[in-house]
């Protein structure tokens, strides 16, 4: 596969220094790196005019210098419609909840005051730094429980939607406790309801506006720039009722505004196997997108799960991986019957256990953060795992064993 990616948080370059982490990256192999440039909270990780920046640097910066030294492509990552800063300072651009309002972070996907304010943001970016790619996250509903403020209602009703339907649909489905059907208004949409679809369709039109004021800002100042968004898995299913109607989220949408996309295939966190990682893949990649498949590299996944995962993947057409995320696996080179480690971790690994088999080997000293150690075992590793005291954290192989 032709990428080999991480997501990156800032606290990486800022803990360990642009330059130690690139090393490591460029040690793995890793030929892009999606940065955490403007999160949840709503900070920036460069100093610019609008949004804030808590930082006392420009971690951009440093990273894009390590980074293109190495010849490692660098993705500008924006957690798009999430925004605490922005929610604190305009309270009335918040997503509303079916019954609780404008609770939460979460911004409007239609509210133009923060439209205007991301689409500066993201030119000023592109403006002051070498980036690569822009990669846009959270271009989504979070919930089909969030979207219900007036406008929303009313841009459903223009759509052809009775809202008064639709409530009953959504009281049922959520809001009479053990008594409610959980599939009530998703079944009503596979039955053509035409209510739920003009919800469906609105929400959807919601999500497009969003992503098109962005990516359009973004190829007006550079036009070659990679464009790419995370998306959440269920819209590679054969069934996209989910996807459409809870997120708002569809591949065949995402195919007119992205140059690649990475459907997030966390195996574990969705309770799942290798095989349906490798059928979000194929599902996505039947939607005629390029496909960046994200991994689990992160609390839950372990050595023999990610490498299941990579296995699964090689079997088909997809242009690569990316894990999630750096810092949170720690990687392993072997050599025969020996291993070297080198710990990302924020916590010492303890124990190593070589494969199906063979017994835990409890380490003497712990690898410590930041460390790098060469450890002899009994015979070659199959499917390593590693320890941090009782608990199991993931380890990535950059060449499978």
């Amino acid at each position: 596969m032709a990428v080999s990616g991480v997501w990156m948080w800032p606290q990486s370059v800022r803990l360990r220094g642009a330059k130690a982490v690139v090393s490591r990256c460029a040690r793995a192999g890793i030929t892009d790196i999606y940065f955490l440039t403007k999160g949840l909270a709503g900070t920036s990780s460069f100093p610019g005019k609008q949004v804030p920046c808590n930082e006392e640097r420009d971690l951009l910066s440093e990273l894009l210098a390590a980074a293109h030294a190495k010849d490692i492509r660098v993705h500008a990552w924006l957690t798009s419609a999430s925004d605490e800063h922005y929610k604190r300072l305009h309270p009335e651009s918040g997503r509303c909840h079916f019954t609780r309002g404008r609770d939460k972070g979460l911004i409007s996907l239609t509210d133009e005051g923060y439209l205007r304010y991301m689409e500066c943001y993201v030119r000023e970016l592109c403006r002051s730094h070498d980036i690569d790619g822009l990669h846009l996250d959270y271009v989504r509903y979070n919930h089909l429980l969030y979207g219900w403020g007036e406008a929303d209602v009313a841009r459903c009703a223009a759509a052809g939607a009775d809202p008064a339907h639709l409530r009953r649909l959504m009281e049922e489905t959520f809001c009479r406790g053990e008594k409610s059907n959980p599939d009530c208004i998703f079944d009503a949409l596979r039955a053509k309801d035409p209510h739920v679809l003009a919800l469906s369709n609105t929400r959807r039109a919601d999500v497009v506006h969003f992503a098109s004021a962005l990516t359009s800002a973004a190829r007006e100042e550079k036009p070659a720039l990679l464009l790419s968004a995370a998306l959440m898995p269920e819209g590679a299913y054969d069934d996209t009722t989910f996807a459409d109607l809870h997120y708002g989220q569809n591949y065949e949408d995402a195919a007119a505004l992205y140059d690649h996309v990475l459907p997030m295939a966390y195996s574990k966190a969705y309770e799942q196997e290798a095989r349906w990682v490798k059928a979000v893949a194929e599902g996505t990649m039947k939607r005629g997108l390029k496909t960046i498949v994200g991994l689990h590299a992160y609390d839950g996944g372990t050595g023999p799960s990610l490498q299941a995962d990579l296995a699964a993947l090689s079997q088909t057409h997809a242009e690569g991986v990316c894990l999630f995320r750096e810092g949170a696996f720690a990687l392993a080179f072997p050599d025969g019957r020996r291993v070297t480690l080198v710990n990302a971790l924020d916590q010492p690994i303890t124990a190593i256990h070589p494969g199906p088999g063979e017994a835990l080997v409890t380490l003497e000293r712990a690898i410590l953060p930041g460390e790098e150690r060469s450890i002899a075992l009994a015979c070659a590793p199959d499917a390593l795992r590693i320890f941090t005291g009782n608990s199991e954290a993931c380890v990535y192989t950059p060449r499978n064993i």
